[in-house]
């Protein structure tokens, strides 16, 4: 693998872990990268952050390359990725996976979802295509959903990516029979059930801003076909904007939808898990409930991961973690983050939304769009849009430890 040195643009200073037995030791704190930087030679702006850890520890981010300026329908869009193989340290230099034509059905790929198979070296990238941008999307012109797989090439030591493949009627006649004029996957991560297994694969969830509300679609074939789950005639989240959706330690299905101020969270339980029949619950406010999340930000696109953790008392729990700018306007990203312990704390809806614990700050400065996975070696990697140089958003990576994130109180 060819690797460069990617932009180091911070530093922070070591803390303390404190181990079971009750020792201390000092770890060095990651600082930030900047893996696609609007200021390189390119001259062209970076946006939409996407990462995915592969079954063997390897991270691949990626971000939209824009020539025209703007989104999908104005012209060229390209998708650009980079790799570590070891836990963020260094990096591949880019390489181009998808490049728009400018015009035509191929003018433009972008706002990029991405997983990794828990089990296989392969990748899914699930992204919008064309000339028509959202608001102008209708049945008969519509922008195109596609998708594309990719395989470790073991020789050559690089991903293999196939043609894109383009399932806009799959989407837009077969599931929805039409009733839907515009609507894309929200970009970032796609969830990976850790529980479900239908066939070779585990289950993935992928959620849609359509013009009409949220709504969630599920795949047991890593992407080549899709169904909704739970109704297609009615939304989950009538007002949400741009979704994401994660898997709960229950196995039930957890909707977070952009939002102005807050987020719209809604939960999904099974009735019979191999047939993916349940129903929604009730939609939610965030900042309608006790300690819900009530940012001051513009609405803007995050991340909602839930991860295994102990507490302070040695508990086994999970912790809920929700990015988005805690403002004004789309300044301040922050990690927002709640603990799981027992069921009660996100059996629906309300609970869900309700009492958060805190919220950890990772930039100062203006920044929207981020995500986040979990990496090998059990930190977070952060992945988020970071405005450092006033010349637009550079694509910043930053990996952290769940101690870190929350003050020590949940490692």
């Amino acid at each position: 693998m060819i690797r460069n040195s990617a932009l180091t643009v911070s530093h922070r200073k070591c803390f303390l872990v404190v181990l079971g037995v009750g020792l201390l030791f000092s770890v060095p704190v990651q600082p930030q990268t900047i893996l696609f930087d609007t200021g390189d030679a390119s001259g062209y702006p970076y946006r939409i952050p996407a990462i995915a850890t592969t079954c063997d520890g390897q991270l691949v981010a990626l971000s939209d390359r824009r020539p025209c300026g703007a989104d999908i329908g104005y012209g060229r869009v390209d998708i650009l990725g980079r790799t570590s193989t070891d836990n963020g340290e260094t990096w591949s230099n880019p390489v181009t996976i998808l490049q728009g034509t400018g015009v035509g059905k191929e003018a433009g790929y972008g706002d990029a979802c991405l997983v990794a198979d828990r089990e296989r070296k392969e990748l899914l990238l699930v992204c919008v295509s064309g000339d028509v941008p959202y608001w102008d999307s209708k049945v008969a012109k519509s922008q195109r959903f596609v998708y594309t797989h990719a395989k470790w090439d073991k020789k050559a030591h690089v991903w293999r990516w196939n043609q894109p493949t383009d399932q806009t009627r799959h989407i837009y006649e077969d599931l929805f029979e039409g009733r839907i004029n515009g609507l894309f996957m929200g970009s970032g991560r796609i969830c990976q059930s850790r529980q479900i297994k239908v066939g070779k694969y585990y289950r993935l969830y992928g959620a849609l801003c359509t013009h009409k509300g949220n709504y969630v679609l599920y795949s047991d074939d890593f992407g080549r076909s899709w169904a909704v789950l739970g109704s297609a005639q009615e939304s989950c989240a009538p007002q949400g904007d741009e979704p994401k959706c994660e898997e709960l330690p229950d196995g039930s299905v957890l909707l977070s939808s952009r939002k102005q101020g807050g987020r719209y969270f809604n939960v999904f339980h099974y009735v019979d898990v191999r047939k993916a029949l349940g129903a929604w619950g009730e939609v939610v406010d965030s900042r309608t409930v006790p300690g819900g999340i009530a940012n001051e930000g513009t609405p803007c696109n995050g991340e909602i991961l839930v991860v295994p953790a102990f507490n302070a008392q040695g508990k086994r729990v999970h912790v809920a973690l929700q990015s988005l700018p805690a403002g004004p306007d789309r300044t301040h990203v922050s990690i927002y983050w709640k603990e799981l312990a027992t069921v009660t704390d996100y059996d629906s809806s309300f609970s869900f939304a309700s009492g958060w614990d805190g919220r950890y700050l990772v930039s100062e400065i203006s920044s929207a769009y981020s995500t986040m996975v979990l990496q090998k070696d059990g930190r977070i990697a952060f992945f988020w849009e970071n405005n450092g140089f006033g010349n637009g958003y550079d694509m910043t990576y930053q990996a952290f430890t769940l101690s870190e994130l929350t003050d020590g109180k949940l490692r």
